[in-house]
């Protein structure tokens, strides 16, 4: 047994103090994008709520800048950054990764964020984070000089799990985010160096800056599980939001792939202004990633039926644009928004409890990572106890979805990028 994990591990002190060193870096980055990127989403959220008129001039003239860099000068930061992370595992070719995860690119991806929150684009920080993550740890390769596949594609997988713990305080989550996403196709040996970089960097984040709960904690709440079979319905109508979600979402972004300045220009506009009018009619409560709303519903505050779609078609028109920001939470905010509305028609089911589910069966719809979903909300409201019936509602919503929108969302934006492998020479 010493043998094979001697096999499997590096050999030498100095790529451990490497690693260590990343992931200390890693954490005071991602906390310091998660502190200014909330700071700037407040800062247009409390503008609006005064003066909303003022969403019709600033979103659309912030998408419009946003989208054009992007477009024209750091092609890289678009999105999420999953995408990014998947094809650079996937992809054989060495200087395609060095494109798609730099500490260049990490600091673009910052910067575009922090403008995209003033602007009120309904964008999360958690894929962006995790692009940010990886992104350093693939960067720390030249000081590590990891030459074996194996351990380089590990190394990426690693940043992506730190990037997700940092963001959500969730070490099981990033843990199998990076096993059912990022490192999908690496051999299962690598997960050994993986799980043992994720424990460091949740302990160094713990001495860092605490270990707070990311949302609220629900610890008390409790199922019977006679009644799981009484979430069918929630299930149902979460994944078939969410698989349309994902469906809609690929499909527009297609449509609107443009290759002039004059569409890019225009198509950004457009999209801008749509999130702008769901900013003025909501007062900038779709703005932003969601998670005070989330916060709220959570402890009984229920938004209208017009929060869940203003904030569902914003959250269509903001990934349509390729604007730089996560899915994560928004995603989070329109499957609580849903739970908020369901749990009205459940009498012996705590109402907490319909939302955490309805956050579950949602997100993994988006998504399709069963696992991750399961345990990122888990963990950001502490109901571990809840894991059967939270299992039980992530593969019955993955599996609605997948029979609306076949390929999983992350997959198929990646392979928009596996075409930039084609254009250089495989090493």
């Amino acid at each position: 047994m010493i043998r094979y994990l001697s096999h499997q591990l590096p050999s030498k002190l100095k790529i451990y103090i490497f690693l260590a060193l990343s992931s200390i870096i890693t954490i005071i980055v991602i906390d310091f994008f998660l502190t200014y990127s909330e700071h700037a989403q407040n800062t247009f959220k409390h503008l609006i709520s005064s003066k909303p008129y003022l969403s019709f001039v600033i979103t659309p003239v912030v998408f419009v800048l946003v989208v054009y860099i992007t477009k024209y000068f750091c092609h890289y930061v678009q999105g999420s950054g999953i995408p990014q992370l998947i094809i650079a595992n996937d992809s054989r070719n060495k200087s395609i990764r060095k494109k798609l995860l730099s500490f260049r690119v990490a600091t673009g991806k910052i910067i575009l964020i922090f403008a995209g929150m003033l602007g009120g684009a309904p964008i999360g920080i958690e894929g962006p984070s995790i692009h940010i993550g990886g992104s350093i740890f693939f960067g720390f390769n030249k000081f590590i000089k990891f030459k074996r596949k194996l351990l380089i594609h590990s190394l990426i997988a690693i940043g992506g799990s730190t990037g997700l713990i940092i963001a959500f305080n969730a070490p099981i989550a990033g843990f199998m985010f990076s096993f059912e996403e990022i490192g999908r196709k690496l051999k299962k040996q690598a997960l050994i160096l993986i799980a043992i970089v994720s424990g460091l960097v949740y302990l160094l984040a713990i001495i860092y800056r605490g270990n707070s709960i990311y949302l609220s904690d629900m610890s008390a709440n409790s199922i019977d599980l006679i009644l799981i079979w009484q979430l069918l319905p929630l299930v149902i109508l979460s994944g078939i939001f969410g698989g349309l979600f994902s469906k809609t979402t690929l499909y527009l972004i297609k449509i609107f792939t443009a290759y002039t300045k004059i569409k890019v220009i225009m198509i950004a506009l457009i999209l801008g202004l749509i999130i702008a009018l769901f900013n003025y009619l909501s007062q900038g409560q779709i703005a932003g990633s969601g998670r005070e709303e989330v916060l709220l519903i959570l402890a009984g505050y229920q938004f209208d039926n017009d929060f869940i779609v203003m904030k569902y078609l914003s959250t269509l028109s903001s990934l349509a644009s390729t604007i730089p920001g996560g899915l994560f939470m928004p995603s989070i905010s329109i499957g609580a928004g849903i739970g908020s509305e369901m749990s009205n028609y459940y009498s012996q089911i705590n109402p907490q409890i319909i939302i955490i589910m309805s956050m579950i069966a949602y997100l993994t719809a988006v998504i399709r990572t069963p696992l991750t979903c399961t345990f990122v909300i888990l963990e950001m409201t502490n109901t571990l106890n809840l894991l059967i019936p939270a299992l039980i509602v992530a593969f019955i919503a993955n599996w609605i979805s997948k029979q609306i929108s076949k390929p999983p969302i992350y997959e198929a934006l990646a392979n928009n990028y596996l075409k930039l492998t084609q254009k250089t020479k495989t090493v």
